[in-house]
This record gives C-alpha cells, structure tokens and sequence, in this order.
C-alpha cells in the first residue's frame, strides 16, 4: 500500500471503529439488521405466490433476489447512512473531523463504512437464502458484483446529497420519502419494468438504481451482453457521480442557523 493511500485508511479504520461502538451500545440494532431480511424474504415468498411471473418470461429466483437487493439497498444503507450524516452534524463531530487530517470524502466514507458492511452482509446472506428457496444459481457474478458496488456507491452518494437538504434529525424522515416510496417503483425493484408497456419500462432504465437492480438480476440470469453490462455500469456510475457533484457542492458541515 502507498504511503499517500496509508492515512486515508488508517483514518477509514478509525472511523469504522467508532461508529460500530456507538452502533454497538444499542442492542436493538441487531434485532433490526435481522428482522428487516427476514421479512424481506417472506414477503418474496408471498409475491411469489402472488405473481404469474412466468407469465412475463420472468424467472422467479433472480427477480426476488434483485428486489430484495434493492430494497437493503435503500432501507439499511441509504436511510440509514442520510440520517447518520445529519445527526453526526447536528452533534458537531463533522466539524471537529474536518480540523484533522482526514479529506472530505474520508469523512463521509468512513462514516458511512459501518452501515456499508452492514447492507452487504445482509445482501449476500439474502441472495444466498433467496438461490437455495429458488433454486436459482449466480450464472454472471461479475456482473452482480459489478451492481452490488454501483449500488452501495450510488446510495451513499446519494444519502450525501439528502442530507445537504436536512436541516435537522426530524428532517431526515421527510427528505428521505421520495426515495423509499418512489424509487422502489421506478427502478424495477417493487414492479419489474417488463410488466410495464415498452415505452415506459424503456424510459424507466435511466432512474436511479435500474441499472443496479438489472445487473444483479443478471448476476443470476446472464440476460445482459457485454455492451449492456457497460452500458448500465456506467448510467449507475453517472448517477453516482451526480449525487457526489451536488454533496460536494450544497453538503453542510455544521447545523444550520
């Protein structure tokens, strides 16, 4: 490791180190990082059942899978992570972090590093119950490796964004609605874009997350090319780099008079 990468990560560490204490003093957390998976896989369970999927040429297994992706996606790391920047101003500790060594990306990356770890634990562990309930087998890891880190890219960047717009804690509930009611629509997370009529389900692509979503359905299914695997790579990517580029621009770093 280079000497100018050694203090981003030491201070990386640090921060991680800190934030699971203060995670780990509140015990319901845990109840919390269980209960949301399990009732995520039983309500797949119930959509299954609910659902002709077959009926849209869809396969069961990898659709579940990717919605249940997308919803920890939003749930466990982009809520959390808004509402962990803006209390974490509110309480002044990122002004004091910025008098130190660590960059503003370090800042915000290492802070967000616990609910990080936390979102992906809880992705794998549900794809991997989600495969064995449905028989379904990873026939691309690449490409739902490749959607697993656009995703926890574009929703920490996004959570930045947010909490630019967040005057206080009670705020964060407000300014995160759009995302955890609207998004999951749009983004073929709670209805799968091909049940939808082709000009809208093509129109649709381009929200945030479909591009996330589609390549972790295909970790599964093998259903996008190599110029379609670029292609939603980088309208994930240029998602994420929007959300970063207003963080940077309108992000706060001490409450707001």
């Amino acid at each position: 490791m280079s000497g100018n990468h050694a203090p981003a990560v030491r201070h990386m560490k640090a921060l991680f180190r800190v934030e699971w204490k203060l995670f780990n003093r509140i015990k319901g957390n845990y109840i919390y990082v269980v209960f949301v998976p399990l009732m995520i896989l039983m309500a797949m369970r119930f959509v299954h059942d609910q659902l002709d999927l077959a009926g849209h040429g869809l396969d069961a297994g990898p659709l579940m899978v990717s919605t249940a992706a997308g919803i920890l996606l939003i749930f466990s790391l982009y809520s959390s992570v808004t509402g962990l920047y803006v209390a974490r101003r509110e309480e002044l500790v990122l002004k004091r972090l910025r008098t130190g060594e660590a960059s503003d990306a370090v800042i915000l990356a290492g802070g967000a590093s616990l609910y990080v770890t936390v979102a992906v634990v809880q992705i794998l562990v549900t794809s991997a119950v989600l495969s064995v309930m449905f028989d379904a087998v990873p026939r691309q890891p690449l490409a739902a490796l490749a959607g697993l880190l656009t995703g926890v890219a574009q929703m920490t960047a996004m959570a930045a964004a947010t909490a630019a717009l967040c005057r206080t804690v009670e705020s964060v509930m407000v300014a995160t609605l759009p995302a955890i009611f609207i998004l999951p629509m749009v983004s073929g997370i709670y209805l799968p874009r091909e049940v939808l009529p082709d000009a809208l389900g093509d129109a649709l692509l381009y929200a945030p997350l479909s591009s996330t979503v589609d390549l972790i359905r295909s970790g599964w299914t093998a259903e996008l090319g190599a110029a379609a695997l670029l292609t939603h790579t980088a309208l994930a990517l240029l998602w994420t780099a929007l959300f970063a580029w207003t963080a940077t621009r309108k992000f706060r770093w001490e409450p707001r008079v």
